[in-house]
Order: C-alpha cells, then structure tokens, then sequence
C-alpha cells in the first residue's frame, strides 16, 4: 500500500511538471536587423567529427562538451536530422546544402588563398551566393547497449552549431548539445527532452537535442 501512494505521488508530480512544461513558450531570439536584413541564405556545412578526421579551419569556441565515442554512421544521421529540422525554418531562409564532395572541393580551393578563419567564411558565403554558413561538429554519439525499457548503457549524444555572418565572418549564434540519457527518477523534467517513458537510441536523443537548440535559432 505504501508503494502504491509512493506510485502516486510520483505521478501526481510528473503530471503537474508535465503541464508546466507545455504551457511554456519557446524561447526566441532575433537577429539585429541590420544583420537580419541582409541574411536570405544560409549554407549549410556537411557535420565535422571531434577529434577532427580532417583539419577544421573553424572558429569553434566549445570547451566544456565531453568528447567520446562516434558510431561511423553518425555523420550520416547528424546531416539528415538538421536538414529535417531546418525544413521548419523554410519560411525565414533559403537553405543551402554541400554534400561532403562538393564541401571538400571547395574548401580546399579557398585553402590556397587563406587559412584564415574569418575569411574562409566570408569565401564559402561569396561563393555559393549565402549570406551565413552554420557549421556543425559532432562530439559523441553512443549508441545504447540494450533495448527500449532494458539497457546496459544508454545512448549519448554531444554536438555543437554555430551560425556565422557571411559578411564579417563573426559568429552570429551557438549552441550545444551535450546529454547522456538518465533514469527520469534522477532528473523528473528530463521527461520534456526526451518525450517517452522509454530509453531512447542515439538518433531519437539527437532528434530531440536538435529540437532543444533550435529553440533559440535567430530568425527574422
């Protein structure tokens, strides 16, 4: 009997936390308007890797994001799933996507003439006719060893966006990502990331972790 109000109790809290949850309003933000006026396009880079497979020429100002393991078809889901979650930004700007051919040749033609941070970014927007680039690197992605409400280790997942004014090469907004999936008797609010009483795979938890950042994607 005692179990069972503890039962109840517990979701009594999770019901109410939930309803707070989904009464809260997204938060925006908005880039300045002489900024935002001049923006239409934006490129969109293909996911780098931490430990980098290649040598990054970014500005990328993450320190506190643990590194770790990166399943090999990581790359692969990381570009598919923003390429879904910009399709929601569609209707503010024009989408510019480099497969990783088309990336690679042409940064390496922009190599021979600068390594310089700035303005390779100031190269790549000129050069496909963008006014921002948003680069991307992932940092971990671990899979979860065992099932959906059965696990030896759960999934993790740690990445980074940061969008760059084409103009000035500067950065015009950043954020991580950085979660390893917890018990929710550890973290109850945890339950609005990751939306399921479940233990989620590594996609499913980079899927809501886009979600969480791109709350305060800058729009116009």
């Amino acid at each position: 009997m005692n179990c069972f109000k503890k039962l109840l109790y517990f979701l009594l809290i999770l019901g109410i936390l939930w309803s707070l949850n989904s009464c809260s309003r997204p938060h925006k933000t908005y880039l300045p308007y002489r900024v935002a006026k001049n923006i239409n396009s934006i490129l969109i880079l293909p996911f780098e890797t931490y430990p980098e497979e290649y040598e990054s020429f970014f500005y990328c100002p993450v320190r506190e994001v643990i590194s770790g393991y990166i399943e090999p078809y990581a790359k692969e889901t990381m570009n598919r799933l923003l390429k879904k979650e910009l399709l929601k930004y569609s209707s503010y700007y024009n989408f510019v996507f480099l497969s990783q051919n088309e990336y690679e040749n042409l940064i390496s033609q922009i190599l021979e003439e600068t390594k310089n941070p700035a303005e390779i970014v100031k190269q790549l927007s000129e050069k496909t006719n963008t006014q921002a680039v948003l680069y991307s690197k992932i940092y971990r992605f671990e899979e979860r060893k065992g099932g959906s409400f059965s696990i030896a280790e759960p999934a993790s997942v740690a990445f980074a966006l940061i969008l760059y004014d084409g103009k000035t090469g500067r950065i015009l907004w950043m954020e991580e990502f950085d979660e390893t999936q917890k018990p929710l008797s550890e973290n109850v609010l945890n339950i609005k990331l990751y939306g399921k009483l479940k233990w989620l795979t590594a996609e499913e938890l980079a899927q809501r972790g886009l979600m969480e950042v791109f709350k305060t994607f800058p729009i116009k």
